[in-house]
């Protein structure tokens, strides 16, 4: 069994990859793989300064899973059907996804909340008490990765600062500790009457509140997974590895978001990610986008709920695995929750 946690797109990319049917770098576009739509050099993984390293160490996931009985993806089937389809007729695919806690889907298990990983020093209540106060539909939630080498550089987190603070809309941000040094001066206190900072935002509670109106996301796929779930528009700004295919999907396939384009200098400048703000916010193009944000967010949830497609993958999965192992029988009959 392999179990794989990027949208099912990235993972036929890497596949066709792996297995030679593409070549690294690739030379001509656009790329037409069966079942994606034409991909073009933006919308391809990318590796980073290191590409050789991290290409081969993508690779080496998928070198041996041919040899896996079930392939089982965190996605859901009515996402993409299209993908799973044709990447089926290579690999014995389960999608098995979203895999968010329960609360936020079809509730099964009232108290299954969180994923169970949270800082210890930061209090959740000083973000969702300010949403709480705000009017429906009127925050940007700003969640740009929590890692220090995806981190953004000074220039491009001064261009986004200002077009959080030139927005004229409320914006949750969550900013990291190494990203705030490098924010303009004095940003915090003069963008404070409609901008709140923090270190660490609970995103799914977030993401559930009725006070956001999109979230600017740098397309990681829990991040886009759980804005879909919950039906948030996404004003998709991605950096790296599998963050560029999802920006794709999000804009031209599901339709769910707009991505911001960068100039000839690779900077998103403050009036680009402005003008996708305002778009998704108040829009033509976004009424769309929200319409199609709670019709996969309601798809999600179905999928799911019992007797959907991702319970019916998980119930046969683990009906294989209990005829194989009885003492999986016996465990998976004390769950919350009956596969």
């Amino acid at each position: 069994m392999a179990s794989f946690t990027h949208q099912c797109g990235v993972n036929y990319i890497m596949h066709q990859f792996t297995h030679g049917k593409l070549t690294n770098p690739v030379t001509e576009f656009p790329v037409l793989i069966p079942g994606l739509p034409p991909l073009e050099h933006q919308d391809l993984p990318y590796f980073g300064s290191n590409i050789p390293y991290q290409f081969a160490h993508i690779c080496t996931q998928f070198s041996n899973v041919n040899q896996a009985d079930y392939v089982l993806v965190n996605t859901f089937y009515e996402l993409e059907k299209e993908v799973v389809d044709e990447f089926s007729k290579h690999l014995p695919v389960l999608t098995v996804g979203p895999t968010v806690p329960t609360f936020y889907l079809d509730r099964r298990v009232v108290d299954d909340k969180e994923y169970g990983i949270a800082p210890a020093d930061n209090d959740p209540s000083i973000c969702l008490n300010w949403l709480n106060s705000k009017p429906a539909r009127s925050v940007i939630y700003a969640s740009l990765s929590s890692i220090r080498s995806a981190s953004f550089g000074e220039k491009q987190l001064e261009e986004l600062a200002l077009a959080l603070k030139n927005s004229n809309y409320y914006f949750l941000w969550g900013v990291k500790h190494f990203e705030a040094e490098k924010l303009p001066k004095n940003f915090k206190e003069e963008a404070s009457d409609t901008g709140l900072l923090v270190p660490w935002t609970p995103q799914l509670e977030v993401l559930s509140s009725e006070a956001v109106g999109c979230i600017l996301s740098h397309c990681g796929w829990n991040s886009t997974l759980e804005a879909i779930s919950l039906g948030v528009p996404i004003v998709a700004m991605p950096q790296f590895l599998d963050q560029q295919p999802n920006a794709k999907f999000i804009q031209d396939v599901w339709k769910v978001g707009i991505r911001v384009k960068h100039d000839r200098n690779g900077l998103a400048t403050r009036e680009e990610i402005g003008r996708c703000i305002k778009e998704v916010m108040e829009g033509e193009t976004g009424k769309e986008i929200k319409e199609n944000a709670m019709k996969f967010s309601n798809l999600a949830k179905a999928a799911v709920s019992e007797g959907g497609s991702s319970d019916a993958n998980l119930n046969y999965f683990v009906g294989i695995i209990a005829e194989i192992s009885p003492e999986i029988s016996n465990i998976c009959t004390d769950l919350p929750y009956q596969f």
